[in-house]
């Protein structure tokens, strides 16, 4: 037992980031703002009559902040989502439509997190390379330390990316902004 818990902790855990641990976030005012937003949900989500209230708040941008009321509405066009797979927790801020989607994955345990962005497309690609990135900043409040499958989570993100998948230009994907959902069984 000895042995697999030091390969659990140089393998996995040693390699995540802390993450900022503040019971008090849930009771920020933007999540009782949120409560009288809807929902944003994904194209192949089906819901019943019941509207849910908006988990996201998390702006992604790149280059230039937005301005506009339009180019806030689309900075802001995503949702959370979060699963419990294998003892880790996923959380998923972004968007799906069914057809294609994006956003950025927040993998987390026991107060440790690693960010990583994701796509997806029904397009088959030419080639089946790997995003090219690099996490310049990337810091994650939560509320508590450990989740099981029903609990709530309530979270802060703020990230700087630099996206090199467009060589030789490199642009600088920002995100930051609130978020909350339940953990959800796989």
């Amino acid at each position: 037992m000895i042995g697999f818990g030091l390969y659990f902790y140089f393998n996995t855990y040693s390699k995540l980031i802390p993450a900022k641990i503040d019971s008090n976030i849930k009771n920020e005012k933007i999540f009782r703002i949120m409560d009288l937003q809807k929902e944003i949900p994904n194209g192949t989500e089906i819901y019943d009559s019941i509207p849910r209230k908006k988990s996201s708040t998390v702006l992604f941008y790149a280059g230039k902040k937005p301005k506009t009321a339009e180019e806030l509405k689309l900075a802001g066009f995503n949702n959370c989502r979060a699963v419990k797979r294998d003892g880790k927790i996923k959380v998923s801020i972004g968007y799906s439509s069914g057809f294609s989607g994006g956003g950025d994955e927040i993998d987390y345990l026991y107060g440790r997190f690693n960010l990583e962005p994701y796509s997806f497309t029904d397009v088959v690609p030419d080639n089946n390379r790997q995003p090219q990135y690099r996490i310049l900043k990337q810091d994650v409040t939560i509320d508590k330390r450990f989740y099981n499958v029903g609990d709530s989570i309530y979270g802060k993100i703020d990230f700087v990316i630099e996206n090199n998948d467009f060589a030789p230009k490199k642009i600088l994907v920002y995100g930051n902004g609130y978020f909350r959902t339940k953990v959800e069984k796989e």
